[in-house]
C-alpha cells in the first residue's frame, strides 16, 4: 500500500502541475519537463526491475544497509539539489533577484 501510495503522489505531482501549465495556461515547456522527469524515471523503474528484480527504491535501501554514510551523502545531495531547482522556480516570488 505505501508504494501504491507514493506512485499516487510522485504521479499526481508531476503530472496535476503539468496538466495545470500546460492546458490550463499554455506553457508546454513546463508540462514537457514534468512528463519526460516521470517518463523517463518510469523507463529506468521498469529496467531496473528486468535487470536487477528490484526496483530503484529497493536499490537505494539496499545500497543504504551496504552504505549508510554513503546512502545519507545520497540524500542530502538530492536534497539539495531539488531545494535548489524549487528555490529557482520560486525566487521571484519569494523576493529573490528578478
Amino acid at each position: 500500500m505505501g508504494e501504491i501510495i507514493f506512485v499516487v503522489l510522485l504521479a499526481g505531482g508531476m503530472f496535476g502541475s503539468g496538466i495545470y501549465v500546460g492546458i490550463k495556461s499554455g506553457y508546454w515547456h513546463l508540462f514537457a519537463v514534468f512528463a519526460i522527469f516521470f517518463g523517463c524515471f518510469g523507463l529506468v523503474e521498469l529496467h531496473a526491475i528486468k535487470t536487477t528484480n528490484m526496483s530503484v527504491s529497493q536499490q537505494m535501501w539496499e545500497f543504504g544497509a551496504n552504505n549508510p554514510v554513503g546512502f545519507w551523502v545520497v540524500i542530502g545531495a538530492l536534497l539539495v539539489s531539488w531545494l535548489a531547482l524549487l528555490y529557482h522556480f520560486a525566487q521571484k516570488k519569494i523576493g529573490g533577484k528578478r
